[in-house]
């Protein structure tokens, strides 16, 4: 079951392009966690251009994410990702695929109510929501890496939901 699963969300029309793929953090089901969560992630580049991916599947509720942040240990103070806590209020810098059109996809919001929870940014004025009721939506960017250079990539995920047909993603190719 997890290798299809697997399969299914790193090799379709939203992963495509993205080779190399290196699954780094999943929940499938996922549990609720209606506040957020922080993931770190230490990566060492394997090529001078990384690919970083989120997919999300939802059954209930929504995954928020916010505070998406690719920093090089060398340059700690420097941030390498564009609109990573989605402050443009859009989702620019970022790919956005729905590979099967599914509904309850969303967007960049400032706060939502559903289903009596309200979402918030972890920090700013805005955040991510994401996930689709069919297949898993997708969101990517792609930055400049050096090889061999190791880079801390950091995230604030929500989910306030449950339900065995849930799935969040992180996942980084080249």
């Amino acid at each position: 079951m997890y290798l299809t699963f697997l399969l299914a969300i790193t090799s379709n029309i939203c992963t495509s392009t993205i080779s190399g793929i290196q699954m780094v953090s999943n929940c499938n089901p996922c549990v609720s966690f209606p506040f957020y969560y922080i993931v770190v992630y230490n990566y060492t580049a394997v090529s001078n251009l990384t690919r970083l991916a989120f997919a999300f599947l939802v059954q209930t509720y929504y995954f928020a994410l916010d505070s998406v942040s690719v920093r090089d240990f060398l340059a700690p103070g420097t941030e390498i990702l564009s609109n990573g806590g989605f402050e443009t209020g859009t989702l620019t810098s970022w790919l956005y695929c729905n590979q099967n059109n599914g509904t309850y996809a969303e967007g960049v919001k400032s706060n939502l109510t559903y289903q009596n929870f309200t979402y918030y940014p972890q920090a700013g004025n805005y955040y991510y929501l994401g996930g689709s009721n069919i297949s898993a939506d997708y969101i990517i960017q792609s930055f400049p890496t050096q090889v061999g250079h190791q880079y801390t990539i950091t995230m604030a995920v929500m989910y306030p939901g449950t339900g065995n047909f849930t799935s969040a993603n992180f996942f980084l190719g080249v």
